[in-house]
Parts: C-alpha cells; sequence; structure tokens
C-alpha cells in the first residue's frame, strides 16, 4: 500500500479527510482503524457479524454499498476484509440513479440493522456516492457515510464535497441535498479496471478543475489521454500521472467547497461545463453519455457562449477547445434537437425568476451568474452541430 497524499476538506458536519493512494482498498482493514476512531464518538459494543441484526464488529463502518460491475471487483472484497455482511449491488449506470433505488438502499439498510449511529460505504463511481451520499442522508434523519470512488471522475468531483442526489425523468440531480462524506478513500490502483472511454471521462473533470485554478494542469491531462490512444491494456495505475491529476485536481475543490459549502459564491464555478452537460445528458435520457462526455460537451458549449459576450479571446478560447480535443471523439450530438436542449435547460437545478445562472469560462478563470437567453444557446449548439 502507498499513500501518497491526505487532505483535509472542512464541512459543517465538521472536517473529513481525502486520502490518496495506490493499493489502499486491499489494505482497507489496516487502514480504517487509524482513521475511523476519529469519526464518530465511541459506539456502542455490537455484536459480530453473522448475529441477527448482521452488524460486525464495534466499528461504526457497518455496510458496503456498491453496483453490480464494481461489488465483484473491490466491494466484496472489501466487505470480507472488514467482517461485514455481503454488500449490495445495485444495478450500474446514471439512468438507474432514481427513487427506486433510494427505497430499496433504505429497505436493505433497515434490514441489516443500521442505525443513527451506524457508517455506510459507497464504493463506486459517481452514481454510487450521489445515491448512497443521498440515502445515507435521509435514513433515519441521517447517518454518516464513507466514499470510496472507483473511477476517475468520481475521485476528482463527485466524492468529495458533499452534494448528494438523485435524478428525475425531467433532469439531472433535481432531488438532493449537500451531506458530507465523513471520509474519501480515493485509491488509484482501482484506475486499472476503467477502460479507455471512462478514464477519457474523468479527464474531462480534470479539465474543468484546472480552466477554473491551476492551467499547468491542462498540459497534465492532455498527456494523460496521450496514453490512453492506440493500446487497449490497462493502464499502470502505479504512473505518477494518475495520482498527481487525482491530487491537484481534489486540492482545487477542496478549497472551493470548504469556502463555500452551500454554493452560495464562488463554489458555483464548479458548475463549469455542468449547466449545458446536464441538459445533453437528460435530453438524451441518461444513456448516450458518460457524465465527463456530457461534461466535455458543455465546456465546448459553454466556450462558445464566452466568446461571443466576450469574456473568452481566442487564445483562450483555442486552449479550452484543444483540452476538450485531446480527449478524443465525443458521443454524436448532432442529431439532437437544439430546441429540446433548451427546454431541460429551463428546470436546471439552479434556475430562479430570472432563469438560470451559468458559470461561464473568461479568460482569467470563470465568470459567474450569467444570464444566457434561449437564442444565444440554440446559435452556439447549432455552430457546433455543423462542425460535426
Amino acid at each position: 500500500m502507498k499513500l501518497t497524499e491526505r487532505l483535509q476538506v472542512h464541512s459543517s458536519l465538521g472536517p473529513y479527510e481525502v486520502v490518496i493512494g495506490n493499493g489502499l482498498l486491499e489494505n482497507i482493514d489496516t487502514l480504517l482503524p487509524t482513521l475511523l476512531p476519529t469519526l464518530l464518538p465511541p459506539s456502542p459494543p455490537a455484536l459480530r457479524h453473522g448475529s441477527p441484526d448482521g452488524s460486525g464488529g464495534t466499528s461504526p463502518l457497518r455496510a458496503v454499498v456498491s453496483n453490480v460491475t464494481v461489488g465483484p471487483l473491490y466491494a466484496r472484497r472489501l466487505a470480507t476484509a472488514l467482517e461485514l455482511p455481503a454488500p449490495l449491488e445495485l444495478p450500474d449506470g446514471e439512468a438507474h440513479k432514481r427513487w427506486p433505488q433510494v427505497e430499496s438502499v433504505a429497505t436493505w439498510m433497515l434490514e441489516h440493522g443500521l442505525h443513527r449511529g451506524s457508517m455506510v460505504a459507497a464504493v463506486g463511481g459517481g452514481v454510487v456516492t450521489d445515491l448512497i451520499g443521498f440515502a445515507a442522508s435521509i435514513y433515519m434523519r441521517g447517518i454518516p457515510w464513507i466514499a470510496a470512488p472507483t473511477t476517475l471522475l468520481a475521485m476528482v468531483d463527485a466524492s468529495v464535497g458533499g452534494k448528494t442526489g438523485i435524478n428525475l425523468e425531467q433532469g439531472k440531480n433535481l432531488i438532493g441535498c449537500f451531506w458530507p462524506p465523513r471520509l474519501v478513500v480515493a485509491d488509484v490502483a482501482t484506475l486499472a479496471t476503467l477502460d479507455r472511454r471512462e478514464l477519457r471521462a474523468g479527464l474531462a473533470e480534470v479539465i474543468k478543475s484546472a480552466w477554473i485554478a491551476d492551467r499547468e494542469l491542462l498540459d497534465l491531462a492532455a498527456r494523460a489521454a496521450g496514453s490512453l490512444t492506440g493500446s487497449e491494456g490497462a493502464i499502470d495505475p502505479c504512473d505518477p500521472v494518475w495520482a498527481e491529476l487525482v491530487t491537484r485536481s481534489i486540492r482545487i475543490k477542496a478549497e472551493i467547497v470548504a469556502a463555500d459549502e452551500h454554493e452560495r459564491g464562488r463554489r458555483q464555478c464548479l458548475n463549469l461545463g455542468h449547466t449545458a452537460g446536464h441538459a445533453l445528458e437528460s435530453v438524451t435520457a441518461f444513456r448516450r453519455m458518460l457524465h465527463g462526455e456530457a461534461v466535455a460537451w458543455g465546456l465546448l458549449i459553454e466556450a462558445r457562449l464566452a466568446a461571443r459576450r466576450g469574456l473568452l479571446g481566442p487564445r483562450a478560447s483555442e486552449r479550452l477547445e484543444a483540452a476538450v480535443a485531446s480527449l478524443g471523439p465525443l458521443p454524436r450530438i448532432d442529431d439532437l434537437e437544439p430546441e429540446q436542449i433548451v427546454e431541460h435547460l429551463a428546470r436546471d437545478k439552479k434556475r430562479d425568476d430570472l432563469g438560470v445562472a451559468w458559470a461561464l469560462p473568461a479568460d482569467d478563470g470563470v465568470r459567474l451568474g450569467e444570464r444566457i437567453g434561449a437564442d444565444e444557446v440554440l446559435s452556439a449548439v447549432a455552430d457546433l452541430q455543423s462542425r460535426g
């Protein structure tokens, strides 16, 4: 096990750590005891695994939830190592991040004896951490949870900051709340099980973070993207580029969310690429694009909007578009009706009486609170569609 970084994130529920390294999940039984005692007050003695309530040991961590893809790879071994019941494995994919899954998780936790002093671990990508974090926030009016992200996208974005939620048919993340995890374990070794498409999608979130606060990170993301072309074999998670990408991206997000946990100010810059991206995910029923691919398209759409408003000069626009282009081909959007994209934007969760407040790329970072008319969106989308 190689622990490369320990970052602290401040939240209204108290500070929590993000630990980054290689091989962390394989050694979780030795890692967690050094971290868990600081997370909760001492729990009453618990029955061992195999008892009627199904709890494990005296640790507050009592359950693991994952999905059918990640469960066999990591979650089952983690549960076994911690002497916990077999994990709950949910259907995989954004289309399943809905109310029925929340109810199934809550029912399963109740059947396994979880109470307000218990803790649940979410092992998987952003769908898993979003959904389990939300279920934890409302189960018995709130129980603590741990995020163990297993995708690049979840490591650099979804697992940090406390945003949890689920989708409605009408739009992305329209139900949710802020409920920070008590610990994030980012094991870069898990990236070796991802295909190239998933890794490139995760790099879109790195590009977003880089544009906000670390432009040199754009070059590192492009280098990582270049290493994904050609061979289809697994990446080498020991390559320091991956740990550096994860660490630098999380540092950016940790600093921003600590200063503005509930997105009333600066945290809105993290919506860069997401306003248009979420609309694209919704209009394609969450089945055509990975979240990061939608964010990549969102960055391109928003770059055009910003350029037309004079916020983004030609050189900066070219740099941002080149960074996105380094990710490789994206799912098609030329068959979508721009008017439908505008309809979904009208239901964006960030809207108010004046409409949606956009975060747009600018030469010097991100411009917040931009109000964009439907005609501007239609023109930007049509421009991208015409270019193929």
